[in-house]
């Protein structure tokens, strides 16, 4: 395999030092060279990949030490915040953030030892809990979000309509993948 410092594209120009430098374009380089295929949607996928990386890194940091919490404690009081009634399904709450019970489970121990979000059953049901957001969680909910705010939520340099239409993109993507709850209405319902 060539040393990507030489490297030459097909049409006999070398890659940028720019594009030595950037793995997805060093990897684009090597896939067309060793396929007529087209690598865009594995480009794609890693260049997402990577990017969740370097968000959820910059996020988690900004997280712990300024705020003592992991980034599954910060979506569960954002999710309780923007909620209509602060309150949420302890199983609701597993599906909506894609993932185990027992990781929400984890999550809500540490901040309702925190008084941030509190327990208790729900009326209709013995067999289900509910979690309600504290005044003191929304508070800390709010100034997590501005400092995330401030790093440009893992996103640096991304403007409020490049935002928006990222937010779009990734949307078609998500509902083409099956990503929208059918569940909705039965489960606002089930608090009332």
């Amino acid at each position: 395999m060539a040393d990507p410092s030489t490297a030459h594209l097909s049409n006999g120009s070398a890659l940028s030092s720019k594009q030595q430098h950037d793995p997805v374009q060093w990897m684009r380089f090597y896939a067309e060279q060793q396929s007529d295929d087209d690598p865009s949607g594995f480009l794609a996928m890693t260049s997402l990949l990577r990017l969740h990386h370097l968000m959820t890194t910059a996020v988690e940091h900004a997280l712990r030490s300024k705020f003592n919490l992991a980034l599954t404690d910060y979506q569960i009081l954002k999710a309780l915040q923007l909620s209509d009634a602060g309150t949420w399904l302890l199983s609701r709450m597993a599906w909506h953030m894609m993932v185990h019970a027992t990781t929400v489970t984890l999550a809500v121990d540490r901040l309702e030892a925190r008084q941030l979000v509190k327990r208790h059953s729900h009326p209709h049901d013995r067999r289900a809990t509910l979690v309600s957001i504290t005044a003191d969680g929304r508070e800390l909910a709010d100034d997590a979000t501005d400092t995330l705010g401030r790093i440009d939520f893992g996103l640096p340099g991304l403007t409020r309509s490049q935002a928006r239409s990222l937010t779009a993109t990734i949307g078609r993507l998500r509902a083409s993948a099956g990503d929208f709850d059918r569940a909705y209405g039965s489960a606002t319902r089930d608090l009332g």
